[in-house]
């Protein structure tokens, strides 16, 4: 992998001071997200090419239940960025407790993500082929797509690593349909 791409894919999550997260090899599961409403206004730039937006509410309904036991939600944009990086929380002091996931549109070229699953820290994850992506283990649990980068991690010790990778394709589900 390229220091461009890593700085790429691991500054913004380490600005946040994420924990690192756990190395896997193979995580099999199933992306459950729910229909997008069109009714829940967007405050990010960010859109999928069906118009989908990455915004927090909209996403906290997309992933319902993979989120229900953290009703606080904080929404928050990094300096440099007009997408939001979306935290759920059991509570407003509950740092602890925090499952986090950043979606930013990101074109990425086909070839480019193939070639991608041929290096280091490729999380094997049959959901990938699906989306035209790879899974990357840095720092977080990394989706990335022709369309985007879908960046999830927890401070939360008790969330698995195929529980961050439920999140990332229900999120990329979400944003294609």
């Amino acid at each position: 992998m390229s220091a461009r791409l890593r700085r790429v894919l691991v500054v913004p999550v380490a600005l946040l001071g994420f924990a690192v997260a756990g190395c896997g090899n193979s995580i099999d599961g199933a992306a459950v997200a729910q229909p997008g409403s069109p009714d829940v206004g967007s405050v990010s730039s960010g859109t999928s090419p069906s118009g989908a937006s990455a915004d927090c509410a909209a996403l906290t309904k997309a992933l319902g239940r993979l989120v229900s036991d953290r009703p606080h939600l904080t929404e928050a944009v990094l300096p440099g960025s007009t997408d939001p990086t979306c935290s759920w929380s059991k509570g407003p002091t509950n740092v602890m407790s925090t499952l986090t996931a950043s979606v930013r549109p990101q074109v990425t070229d086909p070839a480019v993500i193939v070639e991608m699953r041929n290096g280091t820290n490729v999380v094997a994850d049959p959901r990938s082929a699906a989306f035209g992506g790879v899974v990357l283990d840095v720092v977080a649990m990394a989706l990335l797509t022709p369309q985007h980068s879908i960046i999830v991690n927890a401070l939360d010790p008790s969330v698995s690593d195929a529980t961050k990778l439920d999140v990332a394709f229900a999120i990329a589900e979400y944003l294609e349909n």
